[in-house]
């Protein structure tokens, strides 16, 4: 299963440092979303992050940043129309009907909310995990389909669920960022992971 880590909608005091830490904590992919902040803020932040992070990096929105950095990826918002880049491509989905529909032509996905959010308020599932179990069970024999990841409170003691459930890997964000110590609450994560991945293999 992969890890993925959603950033805070708004900046917060040293955050590029964190996120250093956490790259060399083992995150591989960092998703850049900062919905109420500008194309130069982004880059600015961008700018002060070490070039080699660049690649883990996936914007949302302000796409021109594609042309300005070598980026992993970019997300698409809904009704987007596709934007083809070096990196990965990606969306988010929240409808049944849409997972069982989805594009081939992206590389992955977040599905959710899963479980009842951390970071957003009333944010809960309507959908049970048996139904999204047998959605993946049929999207699992297409081939060259897009990864499906978990999306919307996502805690440890439910990694083994996740797994269970047919999911690729998980997106994080308020079980991270909340914690008074992020490099630490991934690494958490990271350990809990691979202890799960043991007992199932």
């Amino acid at each position: 299963m992969d890890v993925i880590l959603i950033t805070q909608p708004k900046f917060k005091h040293d955050e590029a440092s964190t996120i250093s830490m956490l790259f060399d904590a083992g995150l591989e992919k960092l998703h850049l979303r900062k919905p109420q902040h500008s194309l130069r803020e982004l880059a600015s932040f961008l700018d002060s992050l070490p070039t080699s992070m660049h690649p883990k990096v996936v914007v949302h929105r302000h796409s021109e940043l594609l042309n300005d950095f070598n980026l992993g990826g970019y997300h698409h918002a809904d009704g987007e129309s596709k934007i083809k880049n070096k990196g990965s491509t990606s969306k988010s989905l929240h409808k049944l009907k849409d997972l069982q529909a989805i594009e081939n032509s992206f590389d992955y996905c977040f599905f959710g909310p899963v479980f009842k959010s951390i970071s957003k308020e009333g944010y809960r599932p309507n959908i049970s995990l048996p139904e999204i179990k047998k959605v993946l069970t049929q999207l699992a024999v297409i081939k060259d389909r897009p990864k499906v990841y978990a999306l919307g409170g996502i805690r440890r003691k439910k990694i083994r669920t996740l797994n269970e459930v047919g999911f690729d890997g998980f997106a994080l964000l308020g079980s991270v960022w909340r914690h008074s110590d992020p490099v630490k609450a991934f690494m958490k994560f990271n350990d809990e992971l691979k202890k799960s991945l043991s007992v199932l293999s």
